[in-house]
């Protein structure tokens, strides 16, 4: 675990060891915070809403939504998962270079020259298509090869999946390839957060309708799964025998109405240092446009994030911070390495102090506020900081 802070400069340096010279890079001060035992937690409230004996298959495809993905999955994996859901074979091969051998399912499909690696790295593929079935199969019985799949279905959300009404072919297909091994199936429920929606209701119950069909021709298949996080949440499973946990694993809820149904801690906190402070006199302004302009004397602080690290630059403004227990305010624009909060009301703020900008022990910068204030979704800010802003996990 990693807990020291680097000084605050962007530049490269060159770290001298005997005759040796090699390249370090030292960072500004801002850094994410990865609590472990945060997602341990998470993953625990969320079976406790579930059927005894529900398989979990953890999403952490873009790269854990921002948090890691090899960390990540060396968490969960020793909780017990039954497996992971990716997007592409890259992720696969960091985990399988890992020394990761549970099951590996990508979830969107995959593209046909996929196939060798997906063979070669043991995956479990996502059939959205007739013409990717197709694909598998030629495949496959060209280099004489079995490969384990799961068909999903489009059963209203329109995005990926075959129609219901592929499945008489898709059978045929599968009937003359033996080997291609059907051991789930699978559909995406468009808005689970809310289990009223016609919408809801008329998904599950086509899918229920596919499951009687396909079970009598394939009786292979192990795992029936609609579940997000929502459907965790507000359909207990919605009932399948494996879910598939995304945003609630790190802490964030599908909606406002979810905060009454579990108790959810954030998994990654955003901190950072304060680099320097400046007054404003009344009438200056502060920033590009400018965007702001002081109505009476404020006390401005310098924190070294900005929209190139994936803070959003629509909280310009709007957003927000906390220092010392109290919320303070982003003002001005979002720039590209750098932001501005007022911390006139607090008292003695000084160069070096640390500031949340995001999560917090107590949620005290909640993600799914901020998305709402920038007019976003949780996922989308997540994944973002998650590219660039080095992380220290925390397991304790």
């Amino acid at each position: 675990m990693q807990d020291k802070l680097l000084p605050r400069t962007g530049l490269w340096g060159l770290i001298k060891s005997g005759k040796k010279s090699r390249e370090a890079v030292i960072h500004w001060s801002r850094w994410l915070e990865i609590d472990l035992q945060a997602l341990r937690a998470n993953l625990k409230a969320l079976r406790e809403l579930l059927p005894e004996n529900t398989a979990v298959l953890a999403v952490i495809k873009s790269e854990a939504y921002g948090h890691g993905l090899e960390e990540v999955a060396r968490v969960l994996s020793q909780e017990g998962v039954y497996g992971f859901g990716l997007s592409e074979p890259e992720e696969a091969f960091r985990l399988r270079k890992a020394g990761l051998a549970l099951p590996l399912i990508l979830l969107s499909g995959f593209e046909p020259h996929w196939l060798p690696e997906i063979l070669r790295l043991r995956l479990i593929p996502a059939v959205t298509s007739l013409g990717m079935l197709e694909s598998a199969a030629d495949f496959t019985r060209r280099k004489g090869v079995s490969l384990e799949i799961h068909l999903k279905f489009d059963t209203g959300m329109h995005r990926l999946g075959l129609e219901p009404e592929d499945l008489k072919k898709a059978l045929e297909i599968l009937r003359d390839n033996p080997q291609l091994k059907v051991t789930g199936l699978m559909t995406h429920l468009a808005c689970a957060e809310r289990p009223e929606d016609p919408l809801t209701r008329k998904q599950l119950a086509l899918f229920q309708r596919l499951r009687a069909s396909i079970s009598r021709s394939l009786p292979s298949i192990r795992y029936f799964h609609a579940a997000n996080s929502a459907g965790i949440i507000f359909l207990r499973g919605a009932g399948g025998n494996l879910v598939r946990p995304g945003i609630g694993l790190y802490g964030s809820y599908p909606s406002f109405r979810a905060r009454a149904r579990v108790k959810l801690r954030p998994v990654m906190t955003l901190r950072a240092r304060i680099l320097e402070l400046r007054n404003l006199k009344a009438g200056e302004p502060l920033g590009y446009g400018p965007l702001y302009r002081a109505r009476s004397p404020r006390r401005i602080a310098l924190v070294p994030v900005g929209y190139d690290d994936g803070y959003p630059r629509s909280l310009s403004n709007r957003g927000f911070a906390w220092l010392r227990g109290r919320r303070v305010p982003v003002v001005g624009a979002v720039s590209m390495r750098c932001l501005c909060l007022d911390v006139t009301e607090v008292e003695g703020v000084r160069a070096g102090e640390e500031v949340i900008l995001l999560g917090g022990p107590e949620e005290e910068v909640p993600v799914d506020e901020l998305a709402e204030l920038a007019g976003t979704i949780s996922y989308e800010i997540l994944c973002a900081l998650g590219r660039r802003l080095r992380r220290v996990f925390r397991d304790v």
